[in-house]
């Protein structure tokens, strides 16, 4: 007997060790109770607020929707604003642009002749330069400076930037698909886990049943026996049989409370934190069970086979890979559009009006260019094709996959229906064993009051009524689970 219930704790144990990690260190508070008393579906709700994992995705989740919101942002150009004083370690160059200036004007006024154009160490024109330069910037110190700025745009647009704006949003299309699914599995551990505990509470409730029941016949076997009605043997025997159970009751009793506090572990709540479990797994078949109807495997595929997570997870990576062999042909095969445009003013004197225009020059241009990156990326030996062929392949190896996760979904549906099919069937059926088992129990039982039967054929008939009864608890834990686990495939509800 101590060994399956330590089955079922180590059982326990190890699968609530699936959701421990998911859960946050800041819970959300409930009320200060001596006890709490949840519902299975208030316990879904708590672990779906506290969960670490499904706080990580949802962090995920906003990081794609503002992906994808803002993915036009690719189409914005490039700006940057610049500012620069020079001064130049020599003056020659400012004497060589005034330096023609000289000439011209020595020429117009016949200061210079033909000969002193001729020179180029002519004093004369040197003199003339140094004078002009003199008279526009006051000293050589200030012809040294020149004050420059430059702002600049730049847009560059191929028609693959298109289809990436259209890649982000399929992205956050399939970061709901995964949130959704990460919380469907996350609700269907939860009620897996409260209903185990509800299973064990049951098996607890039976034994404890069983041991009041040898407590009660071992008092009534030392009555039978000061009456002489039955032999001392029988009453020792009673006796063994109520010493024997009682610490096999007792240590479950102390498994039931780990596994409480367990499971009010994986909800948040803090350790030695007392609560119930309000619900009961007969209660909840029979609720189900008036409400699910008749299942058609066929139809059921047919309707809800695209509802599937797993389905609409890999269909939209198959549209992201299309999309991705799109962007690569048109960056490949089309042009590339750039167009540039910027101000560069130089200030000529420093000491004058920066915005005059006189004093400043705009060395800023508009250019438009069309172009391709690489045309050697066209070849069909290239680098560039050959990896576009390669993600050809892989959307048709996702395609196949595609075909087998229906085939597979569609066996997992005809399976789950057959499953809760044949749950109906043997619920039904150890339905009428508990009414066997229970006459023959009653009957026995009266047997022994009387002195007419032993005590080792009462504890087999409440054996045999024990197991039938647990084993239609389990049968019909056996039916919630299958319906559970056809929900979250089907991704739907099938109650009515």
């Amino acid at each position: 007997m101590r060994t399956s219930f330590k089955i079922t704790a180590v059982s326990l144990f190890f699968a609530s060790f699936a959701l421990l990690y998911a859960q946050d260190d800041g819970k959300k508070p409930l009320p200060s109770e001596e006890k709490i008393t949840l519902t299975i579906d208030q316990a879904v709700e708590y672990a779906l607020e506290n969960s670490k994992t499904l706080k990580s995705s949802a962090i995920d989740l906003e990081i794609s929707k503002r992906a994808s919101n803002y993915s036009w942002n690719t189409l914005l150009p490039s700006a940057s604003i610049s500012g620069t004083l020079a001064r130049s370690n020599s003056i020659s160059s400012v004497k060589q642009s005034f330096r023609a200036t000289a000439m011209i004007m020595g020429l117009h006024t016949s200061q210079l002749t033909a000969a002193d154009l001729m020179d180029s160490n002519s004093t004369k024109i040197s003199s003339m330069t140094d004078k002009l330069i003199e008279g526009f910037y006051g000293d050589e110190e200030t012809a040294r400076w020149h004050p420059t700025a430059s702002l600049q745009f730049q847009w560059n647009f191929n028609l693959a930037i298109i289809e990436q704006m259209v890649i982000t949003k399929k992205q956050y299309e399939g970061g709901k698909i995964s949130w959704e699914k990460t919380c469907n599995e996350t609700e269907l551990q939860i009620r897996q886990l409260f209903y185990g505990v509800l299973m064990f509470q049951e098996k607890l409730r039976i034994d404890e049943e069983s041991l009041a029941n040898s407590e009660a016949r071992m008092r009534q076997a030392e009555i039978n026996y000061r009456n002489g009605q039955v032999p001392e043997l029988s009453l020792l025997n009673a006796r063994v049989t109520y010493l024997n159970k009682k610490p096999d009751v007792e240590w479950e009793r102390q498994q039931m409370s780990q596994q409480i506090d367990m499971l009010a572990l994986l909800l948040g709540l803090p350790y030695g934190q007392e609560i119930e479990l309000a619900g009961s797994i007969d209660d909840d078949y029979a609720k189900l069970q008036a409400t699910l109807g008749e299942l058609d495997a066929d139809s059921l595929f047919q309707k809800y086979v695209d509802q599937n997570p797993s389905v609409q997870s890999l269909k939209n990576g198959i549209e992201l890979q299309k999309k991705g062999i799109t962007a690569s042909n048109l960056k490949t095969f089309t042009p590339s559009l750039s167009v540039g445009w910027g101000v560069n003013p130089l200030v000529s004197n420093i000491k004058k009006n920066w915005f005059d225009d006189d004093n400043y020059t705009d060395q800023g241009t508009l250019s438009i260019t069309l172009l391709y990156q690489n045309l050697l990326d066209m070849l069909p030996f290239s680098a560039n094709m050959q990896n576009i062929k390669d993600q050809k392949q892989n959307l048709a190896k996702s395609r196949l996959q595609l075909e087998n996760l229906y085939q597979n979904t569609e066996m997992t549906i005809h399976n789950s229906v057959a499953d809760i099919n044949k749950s109906r069937d043997n619920i039904e059926s150890m339905q009428r064993n508990i009414s066997v088992a229970q006459s023959a129990y009653n009957s026995t039982l009266r047997g022994y009051n009387n002195g007419s039967q032993e005590e080792l054929a009462v504890r087999d008939a409440e054996n045999s009524l024990n197991q039938a009864k647990l084993g239609l608890t389990n049968e019909k834990l056996t039916f919630i689970t299958a319906v559970l686990k056809l929900e979250n495939n089907l991704n739907t509800k099938l109650t009515k």
